[in-house]
């Protein structure tokens, strides 16, 4: 009963400021920034581990394909030991492919860096049995 009341009262609340400040027109972000982020935790001791393989085949697949590394912050507390965050070049316009171009040239790069395609895929096999927990999440930055 109580969201009820609080949801007529938001109705109210938002069909009064319509009336109060004029009538209401679409507006876009201007310039907006997507981002997507990962929240990785990683199971007991298998840290560093999974860090070897970010260092030695997912950094260097990076830099081989020629794309911007993700930012990576390493939490000190909490619930997850690492945030990754990749820019989403095309904004949400990237969640419209099943493989966007730069994820192509970085397992191109991935499967060079780690001697042919079976092997590429063993190294994130292995990275994800390092992972406990990941969530994923969007933000955007205007």
């Amino acid at each position: 009963m109580n969201s009820i009341k609080t949801l007529f009262v938001a109705a109210i609340f938002f069909m009064v400021s319509c009336y109060s400040f004029g009538q209401v027109k679409a507006e876009k972000y201007d310039n907006p920034q997507w981002v997507s982020m990962s929240y990785i935790k990683f199971k007991p001791m298998k840290k560093e581990p999974a860090m070897g393989i970010i260092e030695n085949y997912f950094a260097k697949a990076d830099q081989d394909a020629g794309i911007d590394a993700p930012t990576v912050y390493h939490f000190v507390n909490g619930d997850y030991d690492m945030l990754v965050i990749w820019n989403m070049k095309e904004g949400v316009e990237t969640l419209n492919y099943k493989t966007t171009p730069d994820d192509a040239k970085w397992m191109n790069s991935m499967t060079k860096i780690a001697g042919g395609p079976d092997k590429a895929m063993a190294k994130l096999e292995e990275f994800m049995t390092y992972v406990e927990d990941w969530d994923n999440t969007m933000a955007r930055k205007e």
